[in-house]
């Protein structure tokens, strides 16, 4: 058996967690006849639940469209330096036939170092040309049942989100397949009005892909996916907080609008997150890394360089956020949405902890149990 205690500061006070085989056992003062044989960590930072990153494209100089299990890992272990101790590997808007490579080289059971892989992320190729963002517009196609079952069966049931346009000829059937397989559904790349969106959260949708971005925008009288997010509060949205997708008081506005309970702060990052500036590949195309932003030649956004501390710490500066908020926003709503039992520090939870010092700098990262990560 593999025992860890980990020591900090968790609800106002210094306690230690006792983590036994990747879960938490104890929470408390632990009498220390029970730290033989155990691997102490000593903290002097807060405690809190690992971030967990619905939305990640790449990282480290690797991306997930590389299609193989050095790449994924290489993900994993970048953004668990940030406090990520559990994330979805994100794809982007592909052939059939790259896609198939990217889900037919992971390995469920593989032991992996880094950060927990909770499975996929689909974003595209089920959106609206309309709509693309940095997605390359030749791969997007209506959504299909057919590549759906074909992707999910060769990642062995492992995407668990998918993002798509509600308005596209299709997408109800899509929705409710995906919804009957346990798989959240979320909105995005698309250009739907409010009604369909509606219709959308009939048929199932519960989520907001990157709010504000490439989506159709919010109007006074006709609301569009944007301003039908932020009223609706059957609708979970992910936030890109890096300063740059969305203004400052628009993300004011929309935490204000959501509130904590109903957001979820994602990075969209690309293999470029913990790089130097410079010229990269994103999903097969050429970005460019310019004062932290990534984009395509024609200057249009692809992704981010963004960590999941950072957006916190943004967050934070521009008071946004409250501290005690922060778990909500990046790691229990995320839990709630993907039905996991991730982002709570209880007996029963999985052992993903990290410590952040008092200018929310990650100093330690634990995912089941064992440090990945020390500053």
């Amino acid at each position: 058996m593999s025992v860890t205690i980990m020591s900090g500061e968790w609800n106002g006070r210094v306690q230690q967690i006792k983590m036994e085989d990747g879960i938490i056992t104890a929470v408390g003062d632990i009498a220390s006849n029970q730290y033989i044989g155990a691997t102490h960590i000593q903290t002097d930072g807060q405690l809190l639940p690992g971030y967990i990153d619905v939305h990640v494209h790449g990282g480290g100089g690797a991306e997930v469209m590389e299609g193989t299990e050095d790449a994924f890992e290489q993900v994993a272990l970048t953004h668990a330096k940030h406090g990520t101790t559990g994330l979805l590997l994100t794809t982007v808007t592909a052939s059939p036939e790259d896609l198939d490579k990217v889900f037919t080289a992971y390995e469920p059971k593989r032991i992996r170092n880094g950060a927990e892989i909770l499975g996929f992320h689909l974003e595209g190729p089920f959106i609206n040309p309309a709509k693309p963002g940095a997605q390359p517009k030749e791969f997007i196609i209506p959504p299909s049942e057919s590549l759906f079952l074909r992707w999910q069966s060769r990642s062995e049931g492992a995407i668990r989100y998918v993002t798509l346009a509600p308005e596209m000829e299709g997408a109800e059937l899509l929705i409710k397949l995906a919804v009957d397989q346990g798989v959240v559904v979320s909105m995005g790349h698309c250009n739907a009005t409010s009604s369909q969106v509606s219709q959308a959260i009939a048929w199932g949708a519960k989520s907001v892909t990157h709010l504000f971005n490439a989506m159709s925008p919010a109007g006074h009288r006709e609301p569009g996916l944007a301003g039908t997010a932020l009223g609706e509060d059957r609708l979970m949205v992910e936030i890109i907080a890096d300063l740059i997708h969305v203004h400052p008081l628009m993300l004011k506005t929309a935490l204000r609008a959501k509130g904590p309970e109903r957001a979820m702060l994602i990075t969209d990052a690309v293999k470029a997150a913990d790089m130097p500036e410079g010229e990269y590949g994103f999903g097969g195309r050429r970005v460019f890394v310019k004062h932290g932003a990534v984009r395509l030649e024609d200057g249009t956004l692809a992704g981010s360089t963004l960590t999941l501390d950072r957006a916190v710490r943004n967050l934070l500066g521009i008071h946004a956020l409250r501290p005690d908020d922060v778990n909500l926003v990046t790691s229990l709503n995320q839990s709630r949405l993907l039905n996991l039992p991730h982002g709570r520090i209880s007996i029963g939870a999985p052992a993903n902890l990290i410590a952040v010092s008092a200018d929310w700098e990650v100093t330690h990262t634990v995912v089941r149990g064992k440090l990945v990560h020390r500053a």
